[in-house]
């Protein structure tokens, strides 16, 4: 987790030195969006693939697995180009900014590698090998980004543009791509080609759509503050919020890391109703997420104004109140545990898109509601209470469904 984290605040702190508030705005600005447009190409399949492979790794299924595997990549590939086609209508309609243009140019190129790799991430974490699903992009990733980030920030010490900075993600995405296609290549099982493929289109869509749906919903409540941030205020007001959501990412970073991990056993303990096993995982996960949270926010309260004008200087001070706010959130994301997690893993994901659907609605409202009034504090108010409706109506879907508690008592 150390790791992840100083790769993140060295991208952010490198970013932000770079593009200053307003271009790391616009560079914000477009990378939700291409998260957004991201949304119907993956389809909800990386969640199934990791339940459907933990499956067949356990029950030696390996041509559903290979089945699988080989039609979620296709249709990815397929949605790809619709999302790419749709961003290059955007672009020639209605983006007429020549930086905004540019930066989102080059951003539609993250679409279909991003996508790609959140299958072979999925593929490897079904298999148990959380460790190798990480790299890629956990470490790769944001590890050469930054060591680009850095090469240019001593080469143009006075900034580059935010077509510079997209450029560079993709450059990082793409070296990234590759080797996780090559870790996907190397860690199937002996015999691999000996299984013919087996193909179950209708039973997997049906189970991917509502996988897709609380993945939206989860992606709108992680991307709309960003989003009408830069709709309805100014790109500086963007940058600066971002430098405080990046910031609030270390609080629930412990929770999201457990989640990787613990993925395979909950479906593997929950196959075998081993019901008081996967009461005593949920709660250690929560037990050991909120501690570190709370760790988090007590380092933000003491040193955060210190932090964010020491490491990203006196323009990014505004950030202070926006970053508490969205730590405090996360605070309770992490105090509620694996809510969505459990029931994804379960056979439960229609009723998580119910409850992330009416969170994301709720928190779109409230963003709509308070960016005019207060800006940057409106976004992280609207976020955090968006958050907090969801976890706690999916701790008490978890009690209901599973019979157990997700929280840490």
């Amino acid at each position: 987790m150390d790791y992840r984290f100083a790769l993140s605040l060295l991208i952010t702190l490198l970013l932000a030195r770079l593009l200053g508030p307003s271009g790391y705005g616009v560079y914000a600005f477009v990378l939700a969006a291409v998260s957004l447009i991201s949304l119907p190409v993956q389809l909800g399949l990386p969640p199934l693939i990791v339940r459907e492979t933990a499956r067949g790794h356990t029950c030696g299924d390996w041509p559903t697995v290979r089945g699988i595997w080989r039609w979620s990549h296709g249709v990815t590939l397929g949605l790809s180009l619709l999302g790419l086609l749709g961003g290059v209508v955007v672009l020639g309609f209605w983006v007429q900014d020549p930086v905004l243009r540019s930066t989102l140019l080059l951003g539609l190129g993250l679409v279909p590698l991003l996508a790609l790799s959140s299958l072979r991430a999925a593929g490897l974490r079904g298999l148990g090998r959380v460790l190798l699903a990480l790299l890629p992009e956990q470490v790769i990733r944001p590890g050469l980004m930054g060591v680009l980030l850095l090469l240019a920030l001593i080469a143009w010490p006075h900034g580059v543009t935010p077509a510079g900075a997209m450029a560079v993600h993709l450059l990082a995405a793409c070296v990234a791509f590759a080797v996780g296609a090559w870790l996907l290549y190397r860690s199937r099982p002996p015999h691999w080609t000996a299984h013919a493929p087996v193909y179950r289109p209708r039973a997997w869509l049906a189970a991917a759509w509502p996988m897709a749906l609380s993945q939206g919903f989860g992606q709108i409540n992680r991307h709309a503050d960003v989003i009408l941030l830069g709709l309805l205020a100014a790109t500086v007001d963007v940058g600066v919020y971002r430098v405080a959501a990046q910031g609030a990412f270390l609080v629930s970073m412990g929770l999201t890391a457990l989640n990787m991990v613990t993925a395979p056993y909950v479906i593997r303990l929950h196959a075998q109703g081993a019901r008081h096993k996967l009461q005593k995982l949920a709660r250690r996960t929560a037990q050991a997420a909120l501690a570190f949270a709370l760790l988090a926010l007590a380092g933000y309260v003491v040193l955060g104004p210190w932090l964010l004008q020491t490491l990203f200087g006196p323009a990014f001070a505004a950030a202070y109140l926006p970053l508490l706010i969205l730590a405090c959130g996360q605070v309770v994301n992490a105090g509620f545990g694996s809510v969505g997690l459990l029931l994804t893993m379960t056979g439960h994901e229609r009723q998580v898109s119910r409850v992330v659907g009416v969170a994301a609605l709720v928190n779109v409202a409230l963003n709509l509601a308070l960016i005019p009034l207060l800006g940057a504090m409106g976004a992280a108010l609207a976020t955090t209470a968006g958050t907090v409706l969801w976890n706690v109506w999916l701790w008490f879907v978890v009690r209901e469904r599973l019979g157990i508690s997700s929280a840490p008592v």
